[in-house]
């Protein structure tokens, strides 16, 4: 997916650079997939093939809603040759300098394979575990795991790629955090030899630097959530911790996502006599400021461990204290009791508590709001958009040049 079709931060990262890119001069084709959210139109002449900047939406995905798709063989042949031919087409039109792969979950990769036998330079920028479970996901490369004999003669029938691509001996990696690529170092099928770490960051268009002492705001128990709508993202732990505060707390959630949950969480909500004190809602990132700002509190109660988590950081720039179980990559931008307060995953009584700490202590809070603004300063995406392009301007010539400097860790004793 890519915007104005998305669900949250991964896709919206991708944007976030790819527009930099192409303002600082670099020409840039976008080839995503045909999955759209519905009532949301394309913007308005992107597949305009006579200029520098194109976007075509125009790749298969075995994915729909949320929905895993496993189609007969055919049907999987008939995907793959399609992708084929559209990729075969793009780069024969526009001869990349450098493919950036940003993310395969349910797509083909017989794609970067097709990349790989051009001999066109690859950068994989990792911002989830798609090197893990994306082989897994499809359907098509999936037949042939183990069966070298039938991926040959699959491939000498049909043309296609059949066997995943060598990633690890042809690609640049840029994971979003060091708790990524571990993850990706030991689970991915390849021996990951390049690869750096990029960090992520907020868009400063929608959340400006506070240049002077954020004003003290009023205490009035009011909790936010934004973000995808997920079981891995501890929605039900958030609603249940409502219960373990006082009646005047409310809780605002705003996502996309599992509609499938989202029913979920309101049964949930109903069935413990919430009421109107929880609010379901979704609203584009231009529109989050004002949000974060009425809010007391964002609550950030993954249960997985995350890539990154933006989020967080969108609610420090806004001087809005944030509580979170600190899981994944989290945690390296999140630090307990400096710019943030941590819960236990999956505990409301945790979460209500680090809430109900927050409410009682007007010094913890600007302290944690001081220390969260000096963190966003760190983390946006012109600082991404400078990693990302010096790593993939070095690909493109083949590291003829060296690599360039690794992104130096966040420091805790900073908040940042």
């Amino acid at each position: 997916m890519y915007p104005p079709h998305h669900f949250g931060g991964y896709e919206l990262s991708c944007q976030d650079v790819m527009v930099r890119l192409r303002a600082r001069g670099h020409e840039v084709t976008i080839l995503t997939g045909s999955w759209r959210l519905p009532d949301v139109a394309d913007p308005p002449e992107e597949r305009d093939r006579g200029s520098r900047d194109t976007t075509l939406r125009d790749l298969h995905i075995y994915w729909d809603d949320h929905r895993l798709l496993s189609p007969p063989l055919h049907r999987r042949a008939a995907v793959e040759h399609d992708n084929q031919n559209v990729l075969r087409a793009v780069l024969d039109q526009v001869r990349p300098d450098v493919v950036s792969a940003w993310n395969m979950g349910v797509m083909s990769f017989g794609l970067l394979s097709t990349v790989i036998e051009r001999k066109t330079p690859l950068v994989c920028v990792v911002c989830n575990d798609w090197l893990d479970w994306g082989p897994r996901q499809d359907p098509w490369a999936r037949l042939f795991l183990g069966r070298p004999r039938l991926a040959a003669a699959a491939r000498g029938i049909t043309g296609l790629p059949t066997t995943l691509p060598d990633l690890g001996a042809n690609a640049t990696f840029c994971f979003v955090s060091a708790a990524t690529r571990r993850r990706a170092v030991a689970r991915a099928p390849w021996t990951l030899v390049d690869t750096t770490i990029v960090y992520s960051g907020i868009d400063r268009r929608d959340f400006p630097p506070i240049d002077h002492e954020a004003p003290e705001r009023p205490w009035r128990w009011r909790l936010l959530y934004v973000g995808r709508i997920d079981e891995t993202k501890g929605l039900t732990t958030l609603i249940r911790a409502l219960t373990c505060l006082p009646r005047e707390a409310t809780l605002e959630m705003l996502g996309r996502g599992n509609q499938q949950h989202l029913g979920e969480l309101r049964t949930l909500a109903s069935q413990l006599d919430l009421g109107g004190r929880v609010r379901f809602g979704a609203v584009e990132r231009a529109e989050l400021r004002d949000h974060y700002r009425e809010a007391d509190v964002l609550v950030f109660p993954s249960t997985w461990d995350e890539p990154f988590g933006l989020v967080p950081v969108e609610a420090m720039a806004c001087a809005t204290p944030v509580v979170a179980t600190g899981t994944g990559g989290s945690s390296e931008f999140l630090f307990d009791g400096i710019n943030c307060l941590y819960h236990h995953p999956g505990d409301p009584a945790s979460l209500a508590g680090a809430v109900r700490r927050l409410a009682g202590d007007p010094q913890l809070r600007r302290s944690l709001t001081a220390s969260g603004l000096r963190t966003a300063d760190e983390f946006t995406n012109e600082r991404l958009t400078d990693v990302l392009e010096a790593w993939h301007v070095a690909a493109a010539r083949r590291f003829e040049d060296g690599r360039p400097r690794h992104r130096a860790p966040p420091d805790p004793g900073s908040g940042s």
